[in-house]
C-alpha cells in the first residue's frame, strides 16, 4: 500500500496467527507445524538482527521497526500463538519487546524502538498507538507474561478519552493528538526525543483545506481498523470505564452511519487494504451493535470485492495481495455466520 520495501515479518505474523487459531479450532496438526514453522522464522535473527525490536521494513528515511504498529503486529500474533502452542519462550519473546517500549506514565503513550536498540520520538499515528495498547492486552491475559504489560496496558486505557480525537461525525482523527489540554501537549513535546511530536501537533493543525481533506480521507479508510483494536481491548478489558465514554459510542455509531458506508469502500485505505469488511462486524460484534444481517452485508461484500476463488486468495482490486491476503486472519476472531454464494464485483 505504501510502497515501502518490507521484510516478511509483517505477514509472517499474521499468518503465524492465523495457523495458530486453526490448530486450536482444529487440533489438525498440520496447522500445528505451520505454525511453528511461522513461528521459529520469527525467533531468528533474520527477524530481529539485533536483538532489539522486529526488522519490519528497510526504507530510506523510515524507521525498519515499522514505528509501534509493526511491533504491535507480530506480538499479537506470538501472544495467540504462545498460547494455541503452549509455548513460554513465544510470551517471552513478546513481554521482551512489548516492555522495552519506554512509556509516558502521565499520558500513556509510548515512544519507538529501533531495531538496534536507539529510543525513537513518540509514535504519532493514533492507530499505532491502540494496536500497540491491544496487543499488549492480548499478551497481558497470558498466566505467564509480567503484570507489567498488564499496568501499562491499564494506564494506556485510562488516559484513552484524553487522547483521541474525533471529528463532530465520530470519525477518529488519524494523527494523535491529544485533546482538551495544552499542558499535556506542551509536555508531550517536552519529555519526546528531539521534541520531534511537537511538530506533528503544529503540521496535523494547519489549516491548509489540502491537508485537512487528506487527513480526514486517510481517517475514513482507518476507523475501522482502530474500532478493531478497541473491541480487542474490550474483549481483554471489559469493565473499563472507557467502554461507556460519550468519545467510544459516537465513534461506534460512525460505523452505522449512511456516509461510512458510501464512502469508506472507494477509499484505498478502506478495504483493498484495511479489510473493513471484517474489522466492522467485529466491533459490532463485541460492542454489540447492528445486527447479523449487517454483520454479513459488511463480511460478503468484502470477499465479493476481493477475493478470488481460482487462486484463493485476496488478490482481487488491491495493490498489495499478499498483504490483504495474510489479513484475511482477521476474519479469524468473527463469529460463525452463514454467507450466501460468492458473487464477484
Amino acid at each position: 500500500m505504501y510502497g515501502d520495501k518490507e521484510t516478511p515479518v509483517r505477514n509472517t505474523s499474521h499468518w503465524l496467527l492465523t495457523f495458530s487459531h486453526l490448530y486450536q479450532q482444529t487440533g489438525n496438526n498440520s496447522f500445528r507445524n505451520a505454525a511453528e514453522r511461522t513461528s521459529s522464522y520469527l525467533r531468528s535473527q533474520d527477524s530481529r538482527p539485533e536483538g532489539w525490536t522486529f526488522h519490519h521494513r528497510a526504507e530510506d528515511g523510515k524507521d525498519a521497526c515499522n514505528g509501534l504498529i509493526g511491533q504491535a503486529w507480530t506480538i499479537e500474533a506470538l501472544a495467540v500463538a504462545a498460547d494455541a502452542l503452549a509455548d513460554r519462550e513465544l510470551a517471552q519473546l513478546a513481554e521482551d519487546v512489548f516492555l522495552m517500549h519506554p512509556q509516558d506514565e502521565r499520558t500513556g503513550i509510548w515512544k519507538r524502538v529501533e531495531i538496534d536498540g536507539r529510543t525513537l520520538p513518540f509514535d504519532a499515528t493514533f492507530n499505532h498507538q491502540i494496536w500497540f495498547a491491544a496487543a499488549g492486552g492480548i499478551l497481558a491475559n497470558l498466566s505467564w507474561t509480567s503484570s507489567q504489560i498488564d499496568t501499562r496496558v491499564r494506564r494506556f486505557l485510562d488516559e484513552l478519552e484524553q487522547n483521541l480525537r474525533l471529528y463532530p461525525s465520530g470519525l477518529v482523527f488519524h494523527p494523535l493528538k491529544p485533546t482538551d489540554s495544552l499542558r499535556r501537549l506542551l509536555h508531550l513535546a517536552w519529555v519526546d526525543e528531539r521534541n520531534r511530536i511537537g511538530v506533528t501537533f503544529g503540521t496535523s493543525s494547519i489549516p491548509l483545506p489540502s491537508r485537512k481533506q487528506q487527513l480526514r480521507w486517510k481517517a475514513i479508510g482507518y476507523h475501522a481498523f482502530n474500532l478493531y483494536a478497541f473491541a480487542l481491548l474490550k474483549q481483554q478489558y471489559p469493565d473499563h470505564s472507557f467502554w461507556s465514554s460519550e468519545k467510544c459510542t459516537r465513534s461506534l455509531n460512525y460505523i452505522t452511519s449512511s456516509a461510512y458506508r458510501e464512502k469508506v469502500w472507494e477509499n484505498e485505505y478502506g478495504p483493498a487494504y484495511n479489510p473493513v469488511g471484517f474489522e466492522v462486524p467485529f466491533a459490532m460484534e463485541v460492542f454489540d451493535i447492528g445486527s447479523a444481517d449487517e454483520r454479513r452485508w459488511w463480511i460478503t461484500k468484502q470477499f465479493n470485492r476481493h477475493y478470488n476463488m481460482n487462486t484463493n486468495r485476496m488478490d482481487r482490486n488491491t495493490p498489495d495481495a499478499e498483504t490483504l491476503t495474510a489479513r484475511l486472519y482477521q476474519a479469524t476472531r468473527l463469529s460463525d455466520i452463514a454467507l450466501p454464494d460468492h458473487d464477484p464485483i
